[in-house]
């Protein structure tokens, strides 16, 4: 399986001028920084059903209970053509092993919950997510999406980062075929991170790998990708890896003098309350990890990631 990770894109975010006015609405994070660590699969909905460039502009229009993909002066109805187009494309993300998608904001096609769905009534319209996202999420609800501009903000892009990785490594450990003893390294290594996201969800997994030999292989496997996405869709704060980095200090209780506890302990809620970036803590407890030889600590990937992982996660 190839080393990229590739990722889906609104095309006009990287710069294609794709918009109903012929502009794009290139994002410069996006397109000089994620750009040097994945690969893009850029498509434009609108473009891509047959709306032309320029084009008229469409809005999403609450039909009795049905969404439709309406023009603002024309009245044409695109719905059906974006469905067929949808169909069509949809089930070949998986065959195109895509790992996330970014997706322009605001835009009646790919907007996250910042859409907006117009009444026939003259209701002020509700905020909602544009055709195509709904229809990607429907299809993929544990996949990793987020807006180009949620990605300017530090923990959502945080996650974003983290996830996309994440799905990655579980695809490259499935491709090696379904073997228990894999899983289990593969989960061993993601503790931390998974703990960071959702304890609950990380004692599920747990509990699971402990039953696994009252299931088959291909069951255990199918829940464990369930539960494990489902635990990363919630978001990793502060307060949570505060949490994950009290529990890696653990580690350290019968090593550390009082002095050197306390500077942990320092940055660890310095960072907790936003006046170190995570990479502070992080790199004290490596050193630690290290110096006293806890393998666990340096093979997880909460505190080791990817290289590249760890390059976008360090991006101010």
């Amino acid at each position: 399986m190839p080393n990229i990770i590739r990722i889906g894109v609104s095309a006009c975010v990287v710069g294609e001028r794709v918009r109903y006015d012929g502009s794009h609405a290139r994002d410069a994070y996006i397109t000089d920084t994620l750009a040097k660590y994945v690969e893009f699969v850029p498509l434009c909905p609108e473009v891509a059903c047959g709306m032309g460039v320029p084009r008229e502009q469409i809005r999403q229009v609450d039909c009795g209970g049905a969404t439709r993909l309406i023009g603002y002066d024309s009245g044409e109805d695109w719905t059906d053509r974006m469905n067929v187009w949808a169909n069509r494309i949809l089930p070949g993300l998986d065959e195109d092993a895509i790992c996330g998608f970014v997706l322009r904001h605001a835009s009646p096609s790919c907007a996250l919950m910042q859409g907006k769905l117009f009444s026939t009534k003259g209701d002020p319209p509700r905020r909602g997510s544009g055709f195509f996202a709904g229809r990607l999420m429907e299809r993929y609800p544990l996949l990793p999406v987020e807006t180009d501009n949620q990605l300017h903000t530090p923990l959502l892009r945080e996650n974003f980062v983290r996830r996309i990785f994440v799905l990655k490594r579980w695809r490259e450990l499935l491709s090696k075929g379904m073997q228990i003893g894999q899983l289990v390294d593969f989960h061993t290594r993601h503790k931390m991170l998974v703990r960071a996201h959702d304890l609950r969800g990380y004692r599920q997994l747990g509990q699971l790998l402990g039953e696994s030999s009252i299931f088959n292989n291909a069951e255990i496997f199918a829940t464990y990708g369930t539960l494990l996405f489902r635990s990363l869709a919630l978001k990793a704060t502060p307060g949570k890896n505060a949490d994950v980095l009290m529990h890696a200090m653990g580690f350290f209780k019968k090593d550390l003098d009082s002095r050197d506890k306390q500077e942990l302990l320092d940055m660890i809620t310095a960072y907790k309350e936003g006046r170190v970036p995570l990479l502070i803590p992080i790199t004290i407890l490596n050193h630690y990890a290290r110096k006293y030889d806890r393998p666990y600590l340096t093979q997880q990937f909460f505190l080791n990631p990817d290289p590249a992982e760890q390059k976008l996660l360090n991006h101010a």
